[in-house]
């Protein structure tokens, strides 16, 4: 518990948002956690522009968009910029759906958003209602993979719940699993988010037309070692993305900039695009937004 505590601290003043607001993050942070005790239940939070999000206790994958502003930085901020009204987001692995949020909720954007657990799911759906962004979010409770298939998920992890690697761990949920290929015919520019918890090699491998084609224009995917559950290194999946036609980049929100990287960020969410120049002046021309968790900031 404690080193759970001291890691959100570190989080919190390390944060790129809270270099000028400290003291206001961390008072949050102890609010948020006293309010959960005291009173439990939801609560629902004012986050970028008109968009918001419910949370409650244990909601970890929110909770850092409560102190910070962003949870995932520079990935959340990328999409900010990137997208347009006119574009469609693809949220495959979206948890409650914080990305879907920004994209549809600010950003005004279509969005394909794909959970495979029910009880997460429902709770995405809440954040949609929340929202009133339903008419323009298609939300699938499904898990994408290679093929049609039905797989089991394992229940007790939180936000990491992944397909079940363990024969012995019968805490699971049987989950309907779709291809991109067999689902999706891309028409117009897109974005696409990927967090898979180690199961991207397969949503690649059922994605092979659907990742070709010249309307998915970048990407958002998690790699941190997770695919060696499934028998399968980072770097694989690394050099199947790029056989689409995407370079890595990192992304530098204050100043909108756009730089190509060797390799993708070990760990973490790396950013792909197929032109790093239209991707960066599509960032440059972009609205600000403002992030009322971050204190009203505009960004």
């Amino acid at each position: 518990m404690i080193k759970r505590i001291r890691t959100i601290l570190r989080f919190i003043s390390k944060h790129p948002l809270t270099r000028k607001r400290k003291s206001r993050a961390l008072l949050d942070f102890l609010k948020w956690q006293f309010g959960m005790k005291l009173l439990g239940g939801r609560f629902v939070v004012d986050w970028v522009d008109d968009s918001k999000f419910l949370t409650r206790k244990r909601e970890t994958g929110l909770t850092g968009n409560l102190y910070c502003g962003f949870m995932e930085y520079e990935d959340m901020t990328f999409l900010l910029h990137y997208l347009r009204k006119s574009d469609v987001f693809y949220d495959i692995g979206a948890n409650v759906g914080a990305y879907t949020i920004l994209a549809s909720a600010v950003r005004g954007c279509r969005a394909h958003t794909l959970e495979p657990l029910p009880e997460t799911f429902d709770r995405l759906v809440d954040q949609l209602k929340i929202n009133r962004i339903e008419d323009l979010v298609d939300a699938k409770n499904n898990g994408v993979g290679s093929k049609a298939d039905v797989l089991e998920f394992t229940n007790t992890l939180n936000c990491m719940n992944r397909v079940n690697t363990d024969p012995n761990n019968t805490d699971v949920t049987k989950v309907n699993v779709i291809s991109l290929d067999d689902t999706f015919d891309p028409d117009c520019n897109s974005l696409v988010k990927i967090d898979v918890e180690g199961y991207e090699k397969f949503v690649f491998d059922g994605g092979t037309r659907f990742f070709a084609s010249p309307h998915i224009a970048a990407l958002i995917v998690e790699l941190n070692d997770a695919g060696e559950k499934f028998g399968c290194k980072d770097t694989e999946i690394d050099r199947a993305i790029r056989a689409f036609g995407f370079v890595p980049v990192t992304y530098e929100p204050m100043s909108r900039t756009l730089k190509g990287l060797d390799t993708f960020n070990d760990g973490r969410n790396t950013i792909y695009v197929r032109d790093i120049d239209a991707a960066a002046e599509r960032c440059k021309s972009a609205d600000k937004v403002v992030v009322h968790t971050a204190g009203d900031f505009a960004l």
